[in-house]
């Protein structure tokens, strides 16, 4: 069985690191997105077991990208964590997310919860056919550079 697939999208540069540091070793693989339309560009060509979006991206209406994300793949499995901001009047529609995290967060609890879903998410049963995850590429290149004996 192939590792579990998650899609950060988050705009903050030193979150997105940090949650990437955190998340990328095995059984997952994980990938990143700064806006809407990277984010769109992933999905389209691979199956994400979960998928962690920031409510609060710059380039958009979050909402956007989930309803686009329904409508591009509406038998998706995917599960869905948006993280908001608590103190927004932010009302999203029922369906669209699989449940919300509010910030700030602790990271390794959020770290978690995220490994604990993705594994248990069920493949599609026409998966696409993902590249190499971002994960799997930063292992590749750290390991050429720093060769073990």
């Amino acid at each position: 069985m192939s590792e579990a697939r998650v899609l950060i999208i988050e705009d903050n540069d030193a979150l997105r690191v940090v949650l990437f540091t955190v998340l990328r070793h095995p059984p997952l693989g994980v990938d990143t997105a700064t806006s809407i339309e990277e984010a769109m560009e992933k999905v389209r060509s691979c199956d994400y077991a979960l998928i962690l979006v920031d409510m609060d991206l710059p380039d958009g209406d979050s909402e956007e990208f989930l309803r686009r994300f329904h409508d591009f793949r509406p038998d998706a499995t995917s599960f869905i964590l948006a993280v908001r901001n608590p103190r927004t009047e932010e009302i999203l529609q029922p369906g669209m997310v699989s449940a919300i995290a509010n910030k700030p967060l602790e990271i390794d609890t959020l770290a978690d919860g995220v490994r604990e879903c993705a594994v248990v998410v069920p493949p599609p049963e026409d998966p696409l056919p993902c590249p190499a995850s971002e994960s799997d590429v930063r292992s590749e290149v750290e390991r050429d550079e720093y060769p073990t004996n």
